[in-house]
């Protein structure tokens, strides 16, 4: 993509639709307060993180939103019109910061929010996609494609007893204000457009971990850190907030956008049997092991998304998705030691299971190669230096 930043910003067009429609009265409110231009990073990340709290659909960003889990790197247009370098060191600035934060299990989730009018009336078309593509590219340092999935990394130190570094993939989604209104609702963010990364492996086992620091300093009355915490304590408990949010999904103008299954009547169809969660009397008798949508919610930018239809197209296609990544340990679904559980990168080694050759090939292929040597030596003092001003 040879396009600058500045050069796509510009090139936007402006949504004659939206002026007739408007926005919805929370994201009406919350705009009219990001785009006032007295206003500081600081203040503006408060005002998105109080939106968050109350109306993000995903259930997990609005405990990360409640319990300040989030560190936010906040783009203006005034940033959109400088150099694609200048962004670039903005966003990594900020992702530093929270991947220290992460390293001692104080923050878990990162979103990089681009406000801007010009942004948030433009037609959702193909220069707002290669937009995303491009600020998601200085954000990886990668080229980024739609319909992929892209994923981040996070780490969390033990440090106290047995050592230990378990180590996360962060999911990559867009979200816009384009949304708002239009079947993909669910999406939807106020101030223009934005990158959310939520690790759900990372917050619950953080949690634990501070529990149990917090629980000692009280044993034996040391000085009371103010130690974060949050409602997701277990992946048990997480993947019934994985199913309250698909539950809870906007019933848009094309109906809702992903939901629930209901449970088979052979239960011996599912890859586990029983349900590892105690979940509510509202979803008992739904499938915990997956559930449908009309956009595949792993997948970074949707192009499905960048569209100025406003009724869900009919040649949209179903996607199976998947909740296992939360519970199902097995040599056939990785996803759950790097997604869900964490995949312990220094530590006593575990025992090693043989495998074929095509079943080693299947898990490389999706979990990446781990960092090593030099590479993983700097990757952690980077995570452990004073943290920036």
């Amino acid at each position: 993509m040879t396009e600058s930043i500045s050069e796509l910003f510009s090139a936007l067009v402006h949504d004659a639709w939206r002026d007739d429609i408007g926005f919805s009265t929370e994201v009406e409110e919350a705009n009219q307060r990001l785009f006032k231009t007295d206003l500081s990073d600081t203040e503006r990340a408060r005002i998105l993180n109080e939106w968050l709290k109350l109306y993000q659909p995903c259930l997990f960003g609005r405990v990360a939103a409640r319990f300040e889990l989030i560190t936010y790197c906040l783009l203006t247009e005034e940033d959109l019109i400088s150099t694609d370098e200048a962004i670039k060191d903005k966003i990594q600035h900020h992702r530093l910061l929270w991947r220290q934060n992460g390293f001692e299990g104080k923050k878990s989730a990162f979103v990089i929010s681009i406000i801007s009018p010009t942004i948030t009336f433009a037609v959702p078309d193909d220069t707002v996609k290669k937009l995303a593509q491009k600020i998601c590219s200085l954000y990886l340092d990668e080229d980024i494609e739609p319909d992929k999935v892209y994923t981040d990394t996070l780490l969390l130190e033990k440090t106290f007893g047995e050592q230990a570094i378990w180590e996360w993939k962060v999911g990559v989604n867009y979200f816009s204000s384009q949304g708002d209104k239009r079947w993909w609702q669910d999406h939807r963010i106020p101030g223009g457009m934005a990158f959310s990364m939520n690790s759900v492996g990372h917050m619950a086992k953080a949690g634990q971990l501070l529990s149990a620091i917090k629980q000692v300093d009280e044993t034996f009355e040391l000085s009371k850190a103010d130690y974060p915490s949050s409602k997701i304590t277990s992946l048990d408990v997480a993947l019934s907030f994985a199913m309250r949010t698909i539950y809870s999904a906007s019933n848009a103008i094309s109906g809702k956008a992903t939901w629930l299954l209901p449970l088979p009547e052979d239960k011996s169809q599912l890859p586990i049997q029983e349900c590892p969660a105690k979940l509510p009397h509202f979803l008992e008798e739904n499938n915990f092991c997956e559930y449908q949508g009309y956009y595949h919610t792993d997948i970074s930018i949707p192009s499905e998304y960048f569209s100025a239809a406003v009724e869900r197209p009919e040649s949209t296609k179903t996607h199976n998705l998947d909740f296992t990544y939360l519970f199902r340990k097995s040599i056939e679904n990785p996803d759950f030691e790097t997604m869900g559980m964490g995949r312990r990168i220094r530590g006593k080694a575990k025992r090693k299971v043989r495998v074929s050759q095509k079943m080693q090939n299947k898990i490389s292929r999706m979990i990446g190669k781990p960092v090593k040597g030099k590479r993983k030596e700097k990757l952690l003092r980077e995570l452990k230096i004073e943290r920036l001003n």
